[in-house]
């Protein structure tokens, strides 16, 4: 079970929805959080969907559930979205819940990109990144692993300012993201990027599986971007999690209701990473 269908976490989170409905079809479950009278799993996560007792259920199982499901909501005569781990977390487990899902009344809404670093594969930069690479090392760029709440504050002022200046709404504080990881007993990472002496980049990084990293929140001071904090950043956190033996880097998805960011796509697929989709399902 990933941390983000944790009932702890669900918790911490249940007064971000009007209703919560905790639902087990002999040992497969979900829970899904209704939002103006409409039902998603998550309701307040990247990705939310089925948790298993099993370490691996069977088709027919799956079925079984995904057929009890979709009953469940046609009696309550509710919208149901249902957004998937990317397939890279358990390619096995997502595909039958796609498959018994798409024969059991449901239909895929949309599909994300969803991009990551294999850590278990040497990371292979495209020209371009490699460029920015070069150009970040003679910008003498250096990472830190902030350790104390100064240090993180400093890197979500960075990451805040950066929506703010993008048009996207503020996130989390910092004290909720504390919150959230000592709730659901996780690590939060935070790293800084600094010229010289001056912090230009941040991101603040949940271990959501073991030996699996999700970058949750990233960004960097927009006029210092012609000194690739951002490629020095994720290449240097993609170094560092490999180092520790961790499997992957989650960067999230590049696209939003399956429509893709063109940029953000060319920008990840360009430090070496790899697409996978994330699939929402829906009734």
């Amino acid at each position: 079970m990933h941390i983000f269908n944790k009932k702890e976490f669900i918790e911490l989170n249940r007064h971000k929805c009007s209703e919560l409905h905790y639902l087990d079809f002999n040992g497969i479950s979900i829970v899904l959080g209704e939002k103006d009278g409409e039902l998603y799993s998550p309701f307040s996560a990247p990705f939310g969907g089925f948790s298993c007792l099993q370490k691996k259920p069977s088709l027919e199982v799956m079925e079984q559930a995904s057929e009890k499901l979709y009953e469940w909501l046609k009696e309550k005569n509710k919208k149901c979205h249902i957004t998937l781990p990317p397939l890279f977390y358990d390619e096995s487990f997502i595909s039958k819940c796609i498959s018994a899902m798409q024969r059991n009344g449901f239909k895929i809404d949309y599909g994300d990109l969803n991009y990551h670093f294999d850590l278990t594969e040497q990371i292979k930069m495209e020209y371009n990144a490699r460029k920015h690479w070069n150009t970040a090392t003679r910008n003498n760029l250096h990472l830190i692993l902030a350790d104390n709440k100064e240090d993180m504050q400093i890197a979500h002022n960075i990451i805040a300012n950066n929506r703010k200046e993008r048009g996207y709404p503020p996130h989390l504080s910092l004290e909720e993201f504390c919150e959230t990881a000592k709730t659901i007993n996780i690590n939060l990472d935070c790293f800084l990027v600094y010229a010289d002496k001056e912090p230009i980049a941040a991101a603040l990084v949940f271990g959501i599986e073991p030996k699996r990293s999700f970058v949750v929140l990233w960004g960097d001071n927009r006029e210092k971007k012609e000194m690739r904090p951002m490629n020095f950043l994720a290449l240097s956190m993609a170094e560092h999690y490999k180092s520790q033996g961790y499997l992957s880097l989650d960067l999230g998805p590049s696209s939003k209701n399956g429509i893709p960011s063109y940029g953000l796509c060319s920008f990840k697929e360009s430090l070496g990473c790899t697409v996978t989709l994330k699939y929402t399902m829906g009734i």
